[in-house]
């Protein structure tokens, strides 16, 4: 029984195990897909500023931009979507979410629209223009670019397939030893099957791990006393040699023959009180259990 628990508490170590690592590797992949947006995102903003330098960044650009920031009297944003900046990204699924925005703003004021990225966009580097054109107007001009991205967006980029095996490994083997330890019955001595193990008019409850007496009254045992009293059940012979109840109720201790009969001591009242059985001694060298032999009637 003690190989059974133990078997069931590997197997749902085994499952949790398999879980945690389907979610780690599973974290680890979204969190490379977002490194990846961002990379895209730069890569394009780089390549369209370029690309639309002569037209976005010309003199008399500059001049609209600068008439613009002096009737707005404060920094001005411009954000719309962008052929060339969606042409410019890799990964197809950005393109239609992504938006390219235009920061403008005098060179001597502090502030910046950048700051903080919107809730659920992931974003560029902040790209600033120096030119001399600019620099005449007194100008700073810095390009951003965003792309709108949910969770599920994100994990339709992350490579996803191996936290997916391992999370259908974990579902399998976890079902599989539910149903598996749910359904499987302690081994009892005899056919192997029963959960009941009786001898003389005392049975052991496998299940409810417990001794009845013939009346259904549960015996009032201590931890140690059922422990010794299962493996003289689960035994064959009802016959258990010292050095075998010693390593196994007391493993480790070097001399265990004088608790070993301390606990003997106790138990027999309780057995003989409780039962036709009676433990017995051979030589010294083991202990049992045997059926009393009834007094004869005079």
């Amino acid at each position: 029984m003690k190989r059974i628990i133990s078997a069931a508490n590997l197997s749902t170590a085994l499952t949790f195990l398999l879980v945690v690592l389907a979610f780690g590797f599973g974290y680890r992949s979204y969190s490379q897909a977002e490194r990846r947006v961002v990379s895209d995102l730069n890569q394009a903003l780089r390549r369209t500023v370029l690309q639309n330098e002569d037209l976005w960044l010309n003199a008399d650009t500059v001049r609209t931009y600068a008439k613009l920031q002096e009737v707005m009297g404060a920094p001005v944003s411009v954000s719309s979507s962008n052929r060339k900046f969606a042409a410019a990204l890799y990964l197809p699924k950005l393109r239609d979410v992504s938006t390219l925005s235009l920061h403008i703003l005098k060179k001597d004021d502090p502030g910046t629209v950048f700051n903080e990225i919107p809730a659920g966009y992931l974003a560029s580097d902040t790209l600033i223009w120096l030119s001399t054109t600019a620099d005449a107007s007194g100008l700073t001009l810095s390009f951003r670019g965003y792309a709108r991205c949910s969770t599920t967006l994100i994990f339709s980029i992350s490579k996803q397939t191996i936290p997916a095996l391992l999370l259908l490994a974990a579902l399998i083997w976890g079902t599989f030893s539910f149903f598996y330890f749910h359904h499987r019955k302690p081994a009892a001595q005899g056919n192997g099957q029963e959960s009941i193990i009786t001898f003389g008019n005392l049975s052991l409850s496998l299940r409810e791990a417990c001794f009845y007496n013939e009346h259904r009254e549960r015996l009032k045992l201590t931890p140690m006393q059922y422990a010794l009293m299962e493996m003289f059940y689960l035994s064959s012979s009802h016959l258990l040699p010292k050095p075998d109840i010693c390593q196994s109720l007391w493993p480790g201790k070097d001399n265990a023959d004088e608790t070993l009969y301390t606990l003997i001591r106790r138990l027999k009242p309780i057995v003989e009180a409780n039962s036709n059985l009676k433990i017995i001694t051979d030589r010294g060298r083991a202990y049992g259990l045997a059926i009393a032999t009834p007094l004869p009637t005079l």
